[in-house]
C-alpha cells in the first residue's frame, strides 16, 4: 500500500529547524543511492539476489523522492485511536464507538484540498474514487467500510484525502486495525505497515488501562526490534485526576523500560475530546505541544530510517560481493581440479578395455542371433526340400523323370533358393529384419560405450559442453552401411546353363556339370560353384544311361537316380545355408568395425578436447584473478560507505 493522495503541490512547505537540516546534510542519502546504483550496474548478481537488492534500493529511492512523512498509528481497539486521529484532523471523521470492521486492512489519510474517498484493491489495482461535499458524507462512506459487519473481498485498503492543517505539513496517517482484532491478518498488516511503510510509529495506550497484557504480548512478539524508535502516546489523559497524571505517566515509563525493554522512551500525553469539543484549554495547549514534538520526531525519524535502510542495503551488497568473489574462486578451482582429473585419466587404456569388454558381449549377442537365423534357414530348407522331392516324385515315366532332371530341377532349385533368400530378407525384393536386428545390436553397444565413456568423463562435459556437443554430432555409426546394405547384395540375373554333350563317361560329364554349376552358382553371387557342379554331375550321369521304355522303366529309373538327386539337393541347400550364414556373419563383422571406429573417434576427439581445455583453463584462471581483484576493490569501497553511514548514525544520536 502507498498513499497517493498527498502531493507536493497540495502540501505546505514543511519548516525544518537547523538541527534537522544538519541531519539531512550529514546523512547524504542521495549520495548513498547513487553509489549503490553505480555498484549494481557494474555486477550481474544472481537473479534472486539482484531482485532483492533492487527492491531495497527502490524503497529508499521512493521514500527519498516523496515529500510526505508516513505516520502509522497503532493501538488496541478502544484505546482511543480513532479519537486521537480525529483530534489531529480537527474533525470527527472516524467513528469512535462503532464495532471494529473486518473488511479493510488499513486506512491511509493524506492531505487534499478536496474531500476524497478511494477504495483500493490488491496491489493498488481496481481503484474507485469519490468526491464528497461535506465531512459528514465522507465520514459516512468511511464508516461503511471500517465498522459493522460489511464485507467486500475486493477491497484491500482505503485512501482518504482531507483538507487538514496537520496533514498539510506533509504528513500521511496510516490508521491500522486494532491489534486485538479477531482477524489475524489485521495484525499482519499492522506489522507490515510499521516495517515497510511508516517513517515513524505512534503507539497508543489508554491512560485508564495502559498497556494491557494482550497489547504487551503483541508488541513483544512482533515489534520488539522497532519499539526503540516509536513514540508512545498516552490517550484519555484528561480522564485521570490531574494529581495522578504524572504518577500514571511514570508507571507507563516503567512498563516500557522493564517489561518491553525500551530505553528512555518518548512518552507524550494527549487528550482528544477537549480538542474535538473545544473545551479544556490546558489540554488543548498540551496537545499542540505533543503534535509539534510528533512532527519533529517524524522528520528526524525519517532520516534515521533511511540511514538504517542504506546501511542494510550496503551490508547486503557487500555480502553479495563477497559471495560472488568466493563463487568465482570456488568455481575456477573446481573446474581446474576436474580438468586435472580428466587429464590424468588414461583415455587410451579406457577405450582399449571397453573394446575388449564390448567385443565379447557383441559376439555373444550376434552369435545368438546368427544361431536363430540358422535355425530359421533349416526350417525353410526343410520345407523347400520337401517341395523339391514332391516335384521329383510326380513324373511317372522315365522320359518324364529325365525331362524333370534336365529342364526343371535346376530352375526349381533356383526358385526355392530365391524364396529362402526372400524369407531371409537378402533379395532385391525384400529387406532383412535380421540385418536390422544385427544393426540394433551394434547400435546398442555403441550407446553402451557412449554412456560408459560420458559417465567416466562427465567432468569434461561440464567443462567443455560446447566441444562435447560437436563430438556427439560427428561421432556415430555409418548410416550408409546400415541403411543401404540391401543395395549391395542385390541378386544378379539368372545365368542360363549350356551343358555340352560329350562321350567321356560319368566322371567326364561330372566335369562338364561342374562348368555348368559355375553358371548356376552365379545366380546367387554369395554361393560358390559347388552346388552347381553337383547338379552338373547328375546331368552327365543321365547322358550315359540307357534309354528304355518309359512305362516299364519309370520306377526303376527313379530309384536308380534318387540317391544322386538326393545328394545334389542336400549339397545344394547345405551350400545355400553356408552362404546365407556367411553373409550375415560378414555383415555382423562390418557392423563391429563401425563400432570400433566410433570408439576410436571418441578417443581421438576427446584427446583434442583435453588439449583445448588446458588452454581454456589457463585463460579462465587469468580472468578469474582479474575479477577477484576488481571485486575486492569494490568491497573495500562498500565497507567505507558502510562505516560512513554508521558514523553519521552515531553523530545524529548524540545531537
Amino acid at each position: 500500500m502507498k498513499a497517493h493522495i498527498c502531493t507536493t503541490e497540495n502540501t505546505a512547505a514543511v519548516s525544518l529547524d537547523f538541527r534537522t537540516q544538519q541531519m539531512i546534510q550529514m546523512a547524504d542519502i542521495d549520495g548513498h543511492i547513487q553509489f549503490m546504483k553505480t555498484l549494481m550496474k557494474k555486477y550481474e548478481f544472481p537473479w534472486k539476489q539482484r531482485e532483492q537488492l533492487q527492491a531495497e534500493l527502490k524503497k529508499i529511492q521512493v521514500r527519498q523522492n516523496e515529500k510526505t512523512m508516513n505516520m502509522a498509528v497503532i493501538g488496541e481497539f478502544s484505546s482511543g485511536k480513532s479519537s486521537f486521529i480525529n483530534a489531529l484532523l480537527r474533525e470527527n471523521l472516524l467513528e469512535t464507538d462503532a464495532i471494529q470492521g473486518t473488511t479493510v486492512a488499513s486506512t491511509l489519510i493524506g492531505y487534499s484540498p478536496e474531500r476524497i474517498f478511494r477504495t483500493c484493491g490488491k496491489g493498488g489495482r481496481g481503484k474507485q474514487t469519490r468526491k464528497t461535499e461535506s465531512s459528514a458524507a465522507l465520514a459516512k462512506l468511511l464508516a461503511a467500510y471500517t465498522s459493522g459487519d460489511r464485507k467486500d473481498e475486493n477491497v484491500q485498503h482505503l485512501e482518504v484525502g482531507y483538507p487538514s492543517d496537520f496533514l498539510q505539513q506533509g504528513i500521511c496517517i496510516i490508521d491500522t486495525p486494532g491489534t486485538n482484532s479477531l482477524e489475524q491478518w489485521h495484525e499482519d498488516v499492522t506489522k507490515e505497515a510499521i516495517r515497510e511503510q511508516a517513517d515513524a510509529c505512534i503507539i497508543l495506550t489508554s491512560a485508564e488501562k495502559p498497556f494491557p497484557e494482550s497489547f504487551c504480548r503483541f508488541l513483544e512478539d512482533n515489534l520488539q526490534d522497532v519499539l526503540q524508535t516509536c513514540v508512545f502516546v498516552v490517550t484519555k489523559i484528561d480522564l485521570i485526576p490531574p494529581k495522578q497524571q504524572a504518577r500514571q505517566l511514570e508507571y507507563i515509563r516503567k512498563v516500557l523500560e522493564e517489561k518491553l525493554s525500551v530505553h528512555d522512551p518518548l512518552i507524550l500525553p494527549y487528550s482528544a475530546l477537549p480538542v474535538i469539543n473545544g473545551t479544556g484549554t490546558e489540554y488543548i495547549e498540551g496537545n499542540r505541544e505533543t503534535e509539534e514534538r510528533i512532527l519533529k520526531f517524524l522528520q528526524e525519524q525519517r532520516i534515521r530510517i533511511q540511514l538504517q535502510r542504506c546501511m542494510a542495503l550496503s551490508e547486503n551488497a557487500m555480502g553479495r560481493l563477497k559471495e560472488s568473489m568466493e563463487q568465482i574462486s570456488s568455481q575456477q578451482e573446481q573446474r581446474h581440479l576436474q580438468l586435472m582429473q580428466a587429464v590424468t585419466t588414461d583415455l587410451q587404456g579406457f577405450v582399449m578395455r571397453k573394446k575388449s569388454e564390448i567385443s565379447l558381449s557383441y559376439q555373444e549377442n550376434t552369435n545368438e542371433k546368427l544361431k536363430a537365423i540358422g535355425e530359421n534357414v533349416d526350417v525353410w530348407i526343410r520345407d523347400k526340400k520337401r517341395e523339391v522331392y514332391e516335384a521329383f516324385q510326380k513324373p511317372a515315366t522315365e522320359s518324364g523323370i529325365r525331362d524333370f532332371l534336365q529342364t526343371k530341377l535346376n530352375p526349381l532349385l533356383e526358385e526355392k533358393k530365391s524364396e529362402i533368400l526372400k524369407n531371409a530378407g537378402i533379395s532385391a525384393e525384400s529387406s532383412s529384419k535380421y540385418l536390422s536386428e544385427i544393426q540394433s545390436i551394434a547400435e546398442g553397444h555403441c550407446r553402451r560405450f557412449e554412456a560408459d565413456f560420458k559417465r567416466e568423463y562427465r567432468q569434461l562435459e561440464l567443462l567443455a559442453h560446447d566441444l562435447v556437443q560437436e563430438v556427439d554430432k560427428s561421432v556415430r555409426l555409418d548410416d550408409s552401411l546400415m541403411t543401404n546394405i540391401q543395395a549391395n547384395i542385390a541378386i544378379r540375373q539368372k545365368v542360363e546353363a549350356n551343358v555340352k554333350q560329350s562321350n567321356r563317361g560319368f566322371m567326364g560329364y561330372a566335369g562338364a556339370g561342374a562348368a555348368a554349376g559355375a553358371a548356376i552358382g552365379s545366380v546367387v553371387p554369395i554361393i560358390g560353384t559347388t552346388a552347381g557342379a553337383v547338379i552338373g554331375a547328375v546331368a552327365g550321369f543321365m547322358r550315359f544311361s540307357k534309354k528304355s521304355d518309359d512305362s516299364s522303366r519309370g520306377t526303376a529309373f527313379r530309384n536308380q537316380v534318387a540317391g544322386d538327386v538326393n545328394a545334389v539337393v542336400e549339397q545344394y541347400f547345405r551350400s545355400l545355408k553356408d552362404s546365407v550364414l556367411q553373409f550375415f556373419y560378414q555383415n555382423a563383422a562390418n557392423c563391429w568395425m563401425q563400432v570400433e571406429r566410433v570408439m576410436d573417434q571418441y578417443l581421438t576427439q576427446y584427446t583434442g578436447i583435453v588439449h583445448e581445455m588446458r588452454k581454456r583453463d589457463q585463460h579462465a584462471q587469468e580472468e578469474a584473478a582479474l575479477k577477484i581483484r576488481a571485486i575486492q576493490g569494490d568491497i573495500s569501497l562498500t565497507q567505507q560507505q558502510l562505516e560512513q553511514i554508521k558514523s553519521v548514525r552515531y553523530k545524529i544520536s548524540q545531537m
